[in-house]
């Protein structure tokens, strides 16, 4: 079957024309809203972030994370210094526990 032709004379050209404006105008209005409306959004984050809060966020999580790092820094001194006393204590049991530790790793390592 082949697809019917239109008659161009039946055509209303004037229809076509008014319906045609109309889609234009609602376009231009949706296109206008949506702009509107991302201005709006950037407007508000822009506002957000020149407020204050942000920075003052910022600020104080900066000083939180320099104490945790002091904190952790502080932990892994008191560690290290157990383990050279324990190694210096007792080094034969260290150096087979090292071994035993590389053994196991190396199995796990072979397995992947």
């Amino acid at each position: 079957m082949s697809p019917k032709r239109a008659d161009p004379s039946s055509i209303d050209i004037d229809h076509l024309k008014n319906e045609f404006d109309k889609f234009r105008a609602e376009l231009g209005e949706t296109a206008g809203t949506i702009s509107d409306n991302a201005n709006a959004a950037l407007e508000r984050i822009a506002e957000y972030l020149n407020s204050g809060n942000l920075s003052s966020r910022v600020a104080s999580l900066e000083e939180e994370l320099e104490i945790l790092g002091a904190r952790l820094k502080d932990t892994g001194k008191d560690a290290m210094a157990k383990i050279e006393a324990e190694v210096g204590a007792r080094p034969i049991t260290a150096l087979a526990v090292a071994f035993g530790v590389g053994m196991l790793a190396a199995s796990l390592l072979r397995r992947s």
